[in-house]
């Protein structure tokens, strides 16, 4: 009977943890929004949504009411632009005016009691989202959290409607070719339907983001969401269990397995994936940590419809028959960078021990470069912050690894894993 009844009762328990599904939120705090991928691209935007007064007073402020305005008539003006199709995109980008009106009225709304308190000290400070800016004083971290908005819309603009190539174009870019007429009349109509959309309580920038979000979705490119609502009951029997660990019997609180993906369409997963796992099965054995951790996403070959993280897990259970309340999946990162710090999000976020590092498992010939400084130069870059530390192990082929809070800071930059 105990044994029929354990997974119904893990479930339970993982649950009932906050952010141990889905490893957005830090310990302590709860988005008042679901994982959606607006919300994950634009977590300030979905902030500003529900944060108590903010939506009345960015709806009456004048300065962005005549904003709204024109940024609407500018819509409506570019069905007849020439230059197609960047022109019709053109309309829907914040320009650097733009942007600095919308600076504006948020500095202004910040400065009125109580604001401030409503949106940065009970959401945007606690949420670990926005980390990258957190020595910054309360009107200052809002701004800056806008300006990182702003130029992630542009950004999804210009890659995704207008052909600019990403940081990582074989597996990033845009499946049109965004300068032949059929994609100059899919744009329109997409234009067309956002504006038309446009609703009584929109706020200056919903319409925009819908645009954008609207052109992820058109290219395929909704990765950043995809698997969200499947982790609760993935990652559900690990996280209870970890609450019941004697996490003194074991070395490392886990073994991080990042993924390597093949490049043909048949494989499920890479050679050195296969490589890492076997070494890492070794170590489990050998009872090193209690818990496994697999990272990434669709990623090799462009547009895979295997996930790295689910083919490791299924591959750990039935070729090295380690339990499946003993893996966490981490299904989103999409490169090294990524894979350290989904890594640390999912460390805080299923409750497993942080204040001790848990052990990358690799391969003879990528263990250089995780142990690199241009590793972790290259996280910082495209990341914006260092999601932990890593360094030297005495076990071969790994690092250790020790997860920082400011994992959990999105990078509107990098839609597809923010």
């Amino acid at each position: 009977m105990k044994r029929s009844m354990r997974p119904l009762i893990a479930l339970l328990a993982a649950l009932a943890l906050p952010g141990a599904a889905q490893a957005m939120d830090p310990p302590g705090y709860t988005a008042p929004f679901d994982d959606t991928l607006e919300a994950l691209n634009f977590p300030l935007l979905s902030l500003l949504r529900t944060a108590p007064g903010w939506g009345d007073a960015l709806r009456s402020d004048p300065a962005l009411i005549t904003l709204a305005a024109q940024r609407a008539e500018r819509v409506r003006a570019a069905t007849a632009c020439t230059a197609r199709p960047a022109c019709l995109a053109d309309a829907w980008a914040w320009t650097p005016a733009d942007i600095a009106t919308v600076e504006g009225a948020l500095r202004r709304i910040a400065a009125e009691p109580g604001r401030a308190q409503a949106l940065v000290t009970r959401h945007m400070r606690p949420s670990g989202r926005f980390a990258r800016h957190e020595a910054l004083a309360d009107p200052e971290l809002v701004v800056a959290a806008w300006t990182d908005a702003a130029a992630g819309m542009n950004n999804l603009i210009a890659v995704y409607a207008q052909g600019t190539p990403p940081r990582y174009p074989l597996i990033d870019a845009t499946i049109f070719d965004t300068k032949e007429e059929p994609f100059g009349a899919v744009l329109d109509a997409h234009g067309q339907v956002t504006a038309a959309g446009t609703r009584a309580d929109d706020l200056v920038f919903d319409a925009p983001g819908r645009y954008a979000i609207g052109l992820l979705r058109m290219n395929e490119r909704t990765d950043a969401a995809a698997y969200r609502q499947q982790l609760a009951q993935a990652n559900a029997a690990a996280a209870a269990l970890a609450v019941s660990t004697r996490w003194a019997d074991y070395r490392y609180p886990a073994l991080l397995v990042f993924g390597h993906g093949p490049e043909d369409a048949q494989s499920r997963t890479g050679v050195m994936g296969h490589i890492r796992m076997a070494r890492a099965a070794d170590l489990f054995a050998a009872g090193l940590a209690p818990f496994i951790v697999v990272s990434g996403g669709n990623v090799h070959p462009n547009r895979t419809p295997f996930n790295e993280a689910v083919e490791m897990k299924r591959i750990l259970i039935e070729q090295y028959e380690i339990p499946a309340d003993r893996i966490l999946i981490e299904p989103h990162a999409r490169h090294t960078t990524t894979n350290l710090r989904n890594c640390a999000r999912l460390l805080f976020a299923a409750g497993l021990p942080t204040d001790r590092p848990s052990l990358i498992v690799t391969d003879p010939a990528t263990s250089p470069y995780i142990g690199s400084t241009a590793l972790m130069t290259r996280t910082l870059q495209e990341t914006g912050v260092t999601p932990g530390q890593v360094t030297a192990a005495d076990t071969a082929f790994a690092f250790e690894f020790l997860p920082d809070r400011k994992a959990f800071h999105a990078e509107p930059l990098d839609p597809l894993d923010p």
